[in-house]
């Protein structure tokens, strides 16, 4: 290798969401070189070249833009597309390699192994030959934790047999170190060698099309900032001499995690709304300040999913986008819609802003700025060049605004000048509008406040079913130390990450992100097992539904023999981030009816992706999806559970309490046990005649059920007032358990139900709220405690007719929610 004078090498990699950001291209380049030419304070925006020398050798490194880690390459900007696959001819002829660097302790899921695919694939599959993977650390390397983290990342242990093991640990803390650099440079010397020299080739075709993409988009980014400039210029001479309002209200939209919340602080001066790595607006809030003797007012709302449409946004959030407009009454000057300049604007994330505007109302654009955050990641270039170099689509969007655009860097929270201008571009709206936009739906804040009331209420009920249950079981104890259940639902719902975080162990492999065109969703049954706390737990997880069919129902069917003699729990797993439709109701209803209509006693609804809730109680969320979603509640008999994925263990701890009490409520059974063989199907289902116990079991079955549901009637009287069912008492008949026939209608006939019904019913029970100890949080209205245990202890005694039963009966139930 004496001959060869010179290494060209190219420094690649991505950047994590939240926290450290950064992959260290930059700082491996300057440790190599032995000097600060590749600037750190910033992100690389553009490929950056530099030259120097180290051991000999002549070297020129390309640093380049780093992808997001969770993003596939489609949802990349097309600006750092472009100048990822321009870096190998910034070092002509060609790189020899590609440094592919990573922090040395960088998790590496699936997700990560397949974004990185994607975006070297634009290389062709000759690049693994020539990478090395360069792994940045910022403290002493230690080999035994190193090689631990390795084999803890199966897709890590998959990157370094595909570059052949070719890796190398760079601390780039310690420049001092040439030594580390030599061992890099033999390691760089050998793969070249291994090429006989040769370096990566460049197409030339190629290269000339990216210099004039960049060449013209550069030109129309002049053109575009000329023109805007111009009509500003003749706003700001027909507002000579006008007053702008001494008021501004502003409603910040977008989706989540593209800074809306940061983006409002930033516009009123101060941290005004909670800003994390998690999602942190579920309502709409508003806040306010008063800057340059102006009073300004931000709503902000909450974000949808980036790139899903309306359709798959909840009810709930749909409302208070609507609301949003009712709380800075009589309306908002401007709608400032917030566009991350760190996401592709392609195809679906324009559908989902154009559907999602549209809850605001058709007039919604003329009134509307866009507002470009993460301003960071434009670096060097302009916020016009990046506009002329993306898809149709963004052009699109800024059409619909009128050309009306601002970028903001949310880190720099101390800048006036950032909202000042902003505010300037505002006013010209106003004035070319002639004043704000007039929309209010007096008819939403009625809704709302029913639907927090309603959820409230269902909340407490919940409770008082959970307590009654345990009540008339009190003292009967069955074997729950192991449980088995099934995890059923639709695709993308959540079903492989709760059975890890149920688990509490990766053991399932969870589909990727829905960014990724590529998903890995279940397609078989498959079962896993793990002691947690006092139980010992199987959980088996089954192919999801899709909107059109039930393809996969044949292989859900096998769950059941996955976990012999049979699972006590069927776990419906419901996504807490999007809704659940009529579709999902029939697909559901199909699916359980080949397992039969028994498997709902050993059904809970589990609603997965918790967190995007927040500290917003499931109820209301559960009390503005619809009829689908309280029909799916009805049958489950209103048990639930809230799953955070990836959580602590507390909310697993709460889950199977609530599975045991599931199991003392089928006296010990299992779904199956039912199962004899030669009976009918009738007799499966309703107990064969001929079997004393049997049918024992059958009506007192009956009179717990009728007990609850009379409970429910009783409730929903109280709280609507019905007439004739004062709160001094209720009417039911229980069935009989001797089989004596109740007396014709109209007349009045007191049954003596079992002993242990009874002594409840004379029992002073005291149902306090939080009794259970199994409530995530209270509901945002709250509600007088010692009213409901007043209300409550005047139904210990009970007088029932057989008119009662036939109109209480009757009556539909009532959606039925409970919480964590």
């Amino acid at each position: 290798m004496a001959q060869l004078q010179e290494l060209r090498a190219v420094l690649i990699g991505g950047r994590e969401l939240g926290g450290r950001e950064a992959s260290g291209k930059s700082s491996v380049g300057n440790t190599i070189l032995g000097r600060d030419v590749f600037p750190t304070d910033r992100r690389t925006a553009c490929c950056q070249k530099a030259e120097g020398e180290a051991f000999g050798w002549k070297m020129t490194l390309v640093d380049t833009p780093g992808w997001w880690w969770h993003y596939s390459v489609e949802n990349t900007p097309m600006f750092d597309k472009l100048q990822i696959v321009q870096s190998p001819s910034c070092c002509p002829p060609g790189p020899h390699v590609f440094l592919l660097v990573l922090p040395v302790d960088l998790v590496f899921p699936e997700i990560y192994r397949t974004a990185l695919e994607e975006q070297v694939s634009v290389f062709g599959q000759q690049v693994w030959n020539r990478m090395i993977v360069v792994f940045s650390a910022t403290s002493p390397f230690d080999v035994s934790t190193f090689e631990n983290h390795v084999k803890n990342w199966p897709d890590l242990s998959w990157l370094l047999r595909k570059c052949m093991n070719r890796y190398h640990v760079l601390d780039i803390k310690n420049r001092g170190d040439r030594s580390q650099v030599q061992t890099l440079l033999s390691t760089i010397a050998k793969t070249v060698s291994k090429e006989n020299g040769h370096c990566f080739e460049v197409d030339a075709v190629v290269h000339a099309e990216l210099n004039e993409t960049r060449r013209r988009a550069q030109e129309k980014a002049q053109q575009r900032l000329r023109a805007i400039q111009r009509r500003r210029d003749e706003l700001k001479s027909r507002m000579q001499g006008e007053n702008s309002p001494v008021g501004i209200r502003l409603i910040v939209v977008g989706a989540s995690w593209a800074a809306r919340s940061s983006a409002a602080n930033v516009i009123l001066g101060r941290n005004a709304f909670d800003v994390d790595e998690e999602r942190t607006t579920v309502r709409s809030q508003v806040k306010y300040s008063v800057r340059n003797e102006r009073t300004i007012t931000v709503v902000d709302t909450p974000g949808w999913y980036w790139s899903s449409p309306v359709s798959k946004t909840s009810e709930t959030d749909k409302l208070e986008i609507k609301r949003s407009v009712n709380l800075c009454s009589p309306g908002p000057h401007a709608v400032l819609l917030t566009v991350p300049i760190a996401t592709a604007f392609n195809s679906s994330y324009k559908q989902a802003v154009e559907e999602h505007m549209n809850l605001l109302g058709e007039k919604v654009w003329a009134h509307t700025i866009v507002l470009f955050t993460r301003g960071d990641w434009l670096g060097d270039t302009t916020i016009e060049e990046r506009i002329e170099t993306q898809e149709p689509h963004l052009e699109w969007l800024l059409n619909k605004c009128g050309n009306r655009y601002h970028v903001l860097t949310c880190k720099n929270l101390s800048d006036p000048n950032q909202s000042t201008e902003l505010m300037g571009k505002i006013d010209e709206m106003v004035a070319e509008n002639g004043g704000h936009y007039e929309i209010n739906d007096a008819e939403l804040d009625e809704k709302l406040t029913d639907i927090l009331n309603t959820a409230k209420s269902s909340r407490i009920k919940v409770r008082r079913q959970r307590k009654i249950i345990r009540e008339l079981f009190k003292g009967e104890t069955y074997n729950v130390s192991k449980l088995r259940m099934v995890l059923l639902g639709k695709e993308r719902s959540g079903k492989s990450s709760s059975g890890n975080t149920i688990l509490c162990k990766y053991l399932f492999q969870a589909p990727l992100s829905e960014d990724f065109q590529m998903q890995s969703t279940t397609k078989k049954c498959s079962m896993q097992q793990r002691r947690v706390t006092e139980y010992q737990i199987s959980v088996v997880d089954t192919p999801g539904w899709s909107m059109t069919s039930l393809e996969n129902t044949n292989e859900t069917l096998k769950s059941v023999s996955l976990c012999p003699p049979g699972p006590h729990a069927f776990l419906v797993v419901v996504s807490a981030r999007g809704p659940f439709t009529s579709e999902d109701q029939q697909a559901l209803e199909k699916l359980m009816t080949r397992f039969g209509e028994r498997a709902w006693r050993h059904t809970l609804v589990l609603f997965s992706h918790g967190s995007w809730l927040k500290d917003k109680p499931i109820e209301e969320y559960i009390e503005c999806e619809g009829k689908a979603l309280r029909w799916l509640l009805d049958m489950c008999e209103s048990r639930y559970h809230v799953l955070e994925n990836y959580s602590d263990g507390s909310q697993v701890k709460h889950l199977l309490k609530k599975l045991e009490e599931m199991v003392v409520r089928n006296k010990g059974q299992h779904f199956g046990s039912e199962v004899r063989k030669g009976l009918t199907m009738r007799e499966l289902f309703w107990g064969p005649k001929s079997l004393t116990e049997e049918e024992w079991n059958k009506r007192e079955e009956e009179l717990i059920q009728r007990m609850l549901r009379a409970c429910w009637v009783y409730f929903d009287a109280n709280d609507a007032k019905t007439p004739n069912q004062g709160a001094g008492s209720f009417n039911l008949i229980p069935p009989s358990l001797d089989g004596d026939t109740l007396s014709e209608a109209g007349s009045s006939l007191t049954i003596r139900p079992d002993s242990k019904v009874r002594e409840w019913l004379r029992k002073d029970l005291h149902w306090r709220g939080t009794s259970s100890g199994y409530g995530t949080g209270s509901i945002s209205t709250g509600y007088n405690e010692s009213e409901e245990l007043s209300q409550l202890e005047q139904i210990q005694e009970v007088e029932y007719t057989k008119e009662s039963l036939l109109m209480n009966t009757n009556r539909p139930v009532h959606a039925r929610r409970n919480s964590v």
